[in-house]
């Protein structure tokens, strides 16, 4: 038999006393989550509230099974009080959109108009801490950085948290600062579970992989952000003029006139450096009225007032999908470059054919993971030249050596005319190429990428082969599409180990396979071309880079007189290597040609072989090119994207 029902007092945590309209009879050994049914029929809770003791301990809504109400009611005065705690983390949800995307700008970051993930929970920390201090901005990163409420922030790459729109590029600021007062309230943790991934996203991102289409993604960013914050501090924060007279120059296209609050380009009128009152990012004070810290400190109490004052830990949006749907995302995308960079190497030659290893080892933490991830599926390719432009005349080839479950390296021959002990300079390019499986880069920035890969099996001891190619290269060159290739190795041994293998693409003018690459190998101890040793020959075509002057060349050969090798000659020294291909329009059974970078010249290297003329190559490939030939040399510099 059921008790009866008792007159209880509902209190909610937080208001001062209890309204009349808060007074009901309950049963008391009703279970509270038929207390909820019931209270909801009076609009007394929502959501929003769940059942507490006085002490702050709140009861989930799984406990709300197990819990009868007469265990939770405190007896004061005579009355039976029922506490309700507001779940306040869903009011600062519904109020600073926590949960929706968001993208970096230089108008303060913006909030995403859809919402990819609904928040389903949350780690709280209570914290109520006071800070007084001053804000600098020291460069571009920097301002862009801060004005977007990352503070204390270190290792975050702006430009792949940035507007579609924006760019730094062009971008000049000065060096000022802010006095400010911060007081936090709260830190709020996210994670993977704690966000559900609504059916609205889940829709949009698979329409976009089925539409094949990878700009597509871009409207998913546009309309949903691009990260979302897993680490938020609330409170307030207010800032004070304090600019620095010593100042350079500043020229922003657009500018904030408010911190960490958002606003159209169009509603910009005043420059972000130059506004010489303070402004807030929660709390209240009293309009046009000084600064008051004490009324503002007191309205901070209620967190209704409070609002986002600082981000950490972003994560892409697409990173959060479910594991399957990531995959197809990533790989829908499609593959870019994901890594450049140039680096010093100190060469040591002491015998011939001799090789040296260069290990990946300067390379960031997370692009070597990605490296060593099989379902980003990369490929490395490289360049390399003798720092030193005075430097003898050697030729240096490369190529990769990827055995399994190690990390891949770069393999560096030297090719001397007549051997001589030498220490070389070198500067090595390092371009990575794979599936963004993090999605860390901008999708603005995709350069389009198509690799095509050729496994070669020795046959009969051929020192030549012909790879044929389905790609049109007359056109990928009348549109000034590059494509590069690079040799790659499973395993380097006694068999393999002093043999250099040269490449260059041809068109053959033949009705079947018209496009081809040419392969041939050369053994630098033997001083002979040898036979083609198992390898994967790579092709890189690379489209949409973007349209920066001297970033992509295709130049014909000079010739100073008659037997002297072809060169192309820079007007400017070319500090880094490039990325160089060789492209004959005409089959003419040209000799094998090696490409020799220097710093300011690009030369064809012909190799002596010691066969007497027996091997397959002596006896067909004998034309040199000349001016008459139409070949042409493709340099690609990543430095200058």
């Amino acid at each position: 038999m059921s008790s009866e029902k008792i007159i209880v007092f509902i209190k909610i945590i937080g208001n001062s006393s209890p309204l009349s309209s808060n007074i009901k009879r309950l049963n008391p050994d009703d279970s509270l989550s038929d207390i909820r049914k019931e209270l909801e029929n009076y609009n007394i809770i929502n959501d929003m509230l769940l059942f507490s003791k006085e002490d702050n301990n709140e009861f989930s809504r799984e406990e709300e099974e197990t819990f009868q109400l007469r265990e939770i009611i405190k007896i004061d005065d005579d009355r039976n009080i029922l506490y309700l705690k507001q779940h306040y983390w869903k009011i600062l949800n519904n109020q600073c959109k926590l949960d929706y995307g968001r993208i970096m700008s230089f108008d303060g970051i913006k909030i995403a108009k859809k919402q990819a993930y609904t928040m389903i929970d949350c780690e709280l920390n209570e914290i109520n801490s006071y800070k007084k201090g001053r804000l600098e901005f020291e460069s571009k990163d920097d301002w862009m950085k801060k004005t977007n409420l990352f503070f204390d922030v270190d290792g975050i790459n702006i430009t792949n948290l940035g507007s579609s729109a924006e760019s730094l590029r062009n971008k000049s600021i000065v060096m000022s600062a802010y006095k400010y007062i911060e007081i936090e309230k709260l830190s709020l943790k996210l994670s993977k579970a704690n966000l559900k991934l609504t059916k609205e996203f889940e829709k949009d991102v698979n329409d976009a992989i089925n539409s094949k289409n990878p700009e597509n993604f871009k409207k998913i960013v546009e309309e949903y952000g691009r990260f979302i914050p897993t680490e938020i501090s609330m409170g307030g924060r207010v800032y004070f003029n304090d600019v620095n007279d010593n100042s350079e120059n500043m020229s922003i296209e657009s500018s904030i006139n408010s911190i960490g609050h958002n606003s159209s380009y169009s509603e910009i009128t005043s420059e972000f450096y130059k506004f010489n009152h303070m402004k807030l990012l929660g709390g209240k004070n009293p309009d046009d009225e000084y600064f008051d810290e004490k009324k503002w400190n007191e309205s901070l109490k209620e967190y209704q007032n409070w609002e986002c004052i600082g981000f950490k830990s972003p994560v892409n949006i697409f990173q959060l999908l479910p594991d399957d749907l990531r995959e197809e995302t990533f790989k829908s995308i499609g593959k870019k470059i994901l890594y450049t960079n140039t680096e010093d190497f100190d060469y040591y030659l002491n015998e011939p054919g001799r090789y040296q290893t260069f290990e990946l080892k300067n390379i960031p933490q997370n692009i070597l993971e990605i490296i060593q991830d099989e379902k980003a599926d990369c490929d490395i390719f490289a360049s390399v030249f003798d720092n030193n432009e005075n430097s003898r005349s050697d030729l240096f080839c490369c190529k990769i050596l990827r055995e399994p479950n190690t990390k891949p390296s770069i393999i560096i021959h030297c090719m001397q005319k007549e051997f001589k002990p030498w220490r070389y300079n070198l500067k090595i390019m390092i371009m990575i190429i794979g599936y963004d499986t993090d999605f860390n880069f901008m999708l603005q920035d995709i350069i389009s990428v198509e690799l095509i890969k050729n496994e070669y099996k020795p046959q009969n001891n051929h020192e030549f082969h012909r790879i044929p190619l389905q790609q049109k290269l007359s056109s990928m060159m009348s549109s000034g599409v590059p494509f590069f290739g690079i040799p790659i190795l499973s395993n380097l041994d006694s068999s393999n180990n002093s043999i250099i293998i040269g490449h260059n693409f041809c068109n053959t003018q033949s009705r079947k396979n018209k496009f081809n690459i040419d392969v041939y190998s050369y053994c630098l101890k033997k001083k002979r071309y040898d036979k083609l040793p198992q390898f994967t020959f790579c092709t890189l075509f690379i489209s949409d880079y973007p349209d920066t002057p001297n970033s992509y060349k295709s130049l014909p050969f000079n010739f100073r007189f008659l037997g002297n090798n072809p060169f192309i000659k820079f007007s400017f020294d070319s500090l880094n290597p490039k990325c160089v291909s060789l492209y004959s329009s005409k089959n003419n059974n040209y000799r094998p040609m090696f490409v020799n970078q220097k710093i300011n010249q690009i030369k064809i290297e012909y190799v002596h072989c010691s066969c007497k003329k027996t091997c397959f190559i002596c006896k067909n490939k004998t034309v040199k090119i000349s001016k008459e030939n139409n070949v042409k040399c493709i340099l690609f510099d990543h430095n200058v994207i």
